[in-house]
């Protein structure tokens, strides 16, 4: 038995981890509200000894680059006065939802917001190829978020709901 994890030639996303790969783990797309905020360009430069993989990253319409405000200390670690020179990072923020960092926030979507989402969550489903099926994809999370006992795993809410419109597809 192998113990090295074998990819198909086709680029296939199984139901069990396509919100994942598609939508959750990547950096093109906004965690708190599925928009697809950076394009990659992926590319591979071979000579020499090695061949080299390489990416460039260009932000979309629905992103911005902004500085981190919540960011305001000094190089030697200790937090600045008014008036002092502040440092701060600057990050890829939505312009659809202005989160910074394009980050998920840990508050508890209401059921409204989270159907809602349902539609740039369809939309990069369907960037990426994926068979599934929209109606199941709404309604489980209609249902889910309708249950007092589950409406407050968002997260694991749209992974499920992408896993069985999947397999309803």
């Amino acid at each position: 038995m192998s113990t090295t994890e074998t990819h198909p030639a086709d680029d296939h996303v199984s139901p069990q981890r396509a919100f994942d790969r598609i939508v959750w783990h990547t950096p093109r797309v906004c965690n708190g509200c599925f928009e697809l905020v950076k394009e990659i360009e992926e590319a591979t430069f071979n000579g020499g000894i090695n061949d080299h993989d390489v990416q460039e990253h260009h932000r979309t319409t629905a992103a911005t680059l902004e500085p981190d405000e919540q960011i305001h200390t000094s190089v030697d670690g200790v937090t600045t006065r008014p008036g002092q020179q502040r440092t701060s990072i600057a990050r890829t923020t939505c312009r659809s939802c202005a989160r910074v960092g394009c980050w998920a926030d840990d508050e508890t979507l209401s059921k409204v917001q989270a159907l809602r989402l349902t539609a740039p969550l369809a939309n990069r489903l369907e960037e990426a190829n994926v068979e599934f099926d929209r109606y199941t994809l709404r309604e489980f999370v209609r249902i889910a978020k309708g249950l007092d006992k589950y409406a407050g795993y968002d997260t694991e809410i749209f992974r499920c709901a992408v896993k069985m419109a999947m397999w309803r597809a």
